[in-house]
């Protein structure tokens, strides 16, 4: 999952006030343009923003269904799967607060996803009922799929992609070439399996990490390898 950076409450340059927003739906522009199109749980291109995600339900919390801060962008088969139940955030990690690229391990021919082994044993716990809020490790043959949950095959496609694209730098390794690698990857989506597949090539690291809008910057060093997030749990 990739780590974000929502920002403060945005400012209208009108009144140089924060904005308040009287319906969730008005935010949608604004979340967009700070952490990009993409699902913040699987990844995916969300093409067509219909509504924000609210983290914490609003049937639930009532009181933060316009508040920025529980704002996030989600695709329609995670937002199902995320459903309404009751959620505390402590039980779970968010993309917004940790780094979230530090708890799965996505596989660079199958695009599986699991919990990282290099978690300790309580992060595990908390990974796993991450995994388990989105359902991301659901795949053909999973009890709990859908017809409509094709997440899975689309991440094998991004797979497919990156790996072309990984074998296309090794005998052309140019600065375009690099820069086209980041645009498929913006119009493929799924930035943690172009991560994975280029984990051993710094520089391209640090261009993805710089070219998905709102990617939390502070969650890598300067050879674009993930490190705790200040203030976060992981």
């Amino acid at each position: 999952m990739r780590p974000v950076q929502r920002g403060s409450i945005p400012i209208n340059p009108n009144t140089d006030q924060k904005v308040s927003f009287s319906k969730y739906q008005d935010a949608k522009k604004q979340i967009v343009e700070r952490i990009g199109h993409y699902c913040c749980y699987c990844e995916k291109p969300v093409t067509n923003v219909r509504d924000v995600e609210h983290i914490l339900p609003k049937e639930h919390y009532p009181r933060l269904q316009t508040v920025w801060h529980n704002f996030f962008i989600s695709c329609r088969v995670c937002n199902d799967i995320k459903g309404r139940s009751l959620i505390r955030r402590k039980n779970f990690y968010w993309a917004d607060v940790d780094n979230t690229f530090r708890i799965f391990e996505y596989h660079p021919l199958s695009a599986d996803v699991k919990v990282n082994s290099l978690l300790s044993d309580p992060e595990r716990v908390i990974a796993k009922n991450t995994l388990d809020l989105i359902g991301l490790d659901r795949k053909p043959g999973h009890p709990k799929i859908t017809p409509a949950d094709e997440r899975w095959t689309e991440r094998l496609v991004a797979v497919g992609i990156a790996q072309e694209a990984f074998a296309d730098l090794q005998n052309n390794d140019t600065p375009e070439m690099r820069k086209q690698i980041v645009r498929t990857a913006q119009s493929q989506g799924f930035w943690s399996i172009w991560m994975t597949v280029f984990q051993n090539d710094a520089d391209m690291l640090n261009r993805l990490i710089n070219g998905f809008p709102g990617t939390s910057k502070t969650c890598f060093d300067v050879q674009g390898k993930a490190i705790p997030r200040p203030k976060g749990r992981l």
